[in-house]
């Protein structure tokens, strides 16, 4: 890569001053020979300025602290010198006998010798909380011992019968169980407390709701979404789903029942597997007297509640044994 000191760039360089003044901006040729001029200079500036702070680095990595007396040329060109735009924009060469203006005089020209460092030693030095200045409290450790008589005002020094040990105080402890913080419940919404539910608006001109805590919602919204799975082991249940419309549907009762049957048989209920007469076909009479007790009563209750079940099973299950013929 060329640099700004290479004899090819050199030989390249334009023979445009690098300013827009009394150019024509109607002619577009010297316009772009203008700009081109100011873009090399400010490339120039730009070059020379990392070439010095590569070579700072260098030195500072070969000297260490030394590079401070090592590379004060570079140090007067990198910090002392007008700035990159007043030096390469075709301005004129300060004279040493020349009195210089404050307000004329850049930032970086106004350092002084005692304050020059590079940016590698600033940002090195900064990067080292040991190397500043010591507290107050340091101060008053190492400072010497006063050998003045004590103040009068003091007041005495307790009598050692009147000291107690620190072996005498009985210690404080603490049991773990008491002083174990309690577990954090754990949160049950997905939303943090502050979210904002972007599209759950439904109300013309409101804005869209924001997630509350979970303790400030009901107990019961968290339920509300739970399926109830239904466990269904009679026999009399699992014929409605026997003539399903679903094929899964069907090839889960039949599991379901093939299954009940494995536990009828490992059972020994041999019995069990005979088959039985559905309810509402069998002729046996229903329960129930007049001028019966009340455990009675009771028991005919809940036969008859069975037999109304079965019947409307029954009837389920023929209703969807012909929908699925005629479909």
């Amino acid at each position: 890569m060329p640099t700004p000191e290479s004899e090819m760039f050199l030989a390249q360089k334009p023979k445009v001053p690098p300013t827009f003044d009394g150019v024509d901006y109607d002619d577009t040729k010297a316009f772009k020979q203008a700009q081109d001029a100011i873009i090399r200079e400010q490339w120039v500036g730009a070059m020379m300025l990392r070439l010095v702070g590569e070579e700072l680095g260098k030195c500072y990595k070969k000297e260490g602290v030394n590079h401070l007396e090592n590379c004060g040329h570079l140090r007067e060109f990198f910090y002392c010198t007008p700035s990159s735009s007043s030096r390469f924009l075709g301005a004129a060469p300060r004279d040493d006998n020349q009195q210089r203006k404050p307000a004329a005089t850049p930032r970086r020209a106004r350092l002084t010798p005692h304050n020059m460092i590079c940016r590698t030693c600033l940002r090195r030095a900064s990067a080292f909380p040991r190397l500043q200045a010591p507290r107050a409290t340091a101060a008053l450790v190492v400072r010497p011992f006063s050998i003045s008589a004590p103040s009068r005002n003091a007041a005495a020094a307790p009598d050692d019968s009147t000291k107690t040990k620190a072996t005498d105080v009985p210690p404080n402890l603490s049991s773990l169980k008491n002083d174990a913080p309690a577990p954090a419940p754990a949160p049950i919404s997905s939303c943090p407390a502050g979210t904002v539910l972007n599209g759950l608006n439904y109300f013309k001109g409101r804005t869209d709701p924001v997630a509350l805590r979970d303790e400030e919602y009901p107990e019961w919204l968290w339920t509300v979404l739970e399926s109830k799975k239904v466990t269904v082991e009679a026999a009399d249940d699992l014929a409605a789903e026997m003539f399903s419309k679903s094929k899964k549907q069907r090839k889960a009762a039949a599991k379901r029942q093939k299954a009940i049957e494995a536990k009828l048989v490992a059972s020994g209920d041999v019995e069990a597997l005979a088959p039985k007469v559905p309810l509402p076909q069998q002729s046996i009479n229903l329960p129930g007297e007049k001028g019966g007790d009340v455990e009675h009563n009771l028991h005919a209750a809940t036969k008859r509640d069975e037999l109304r079940k079965a019947m409307r099973t029954e009837r389920k299950a023929k209703i969807k044994e012909s929908n699925y013929l005629k479909s």
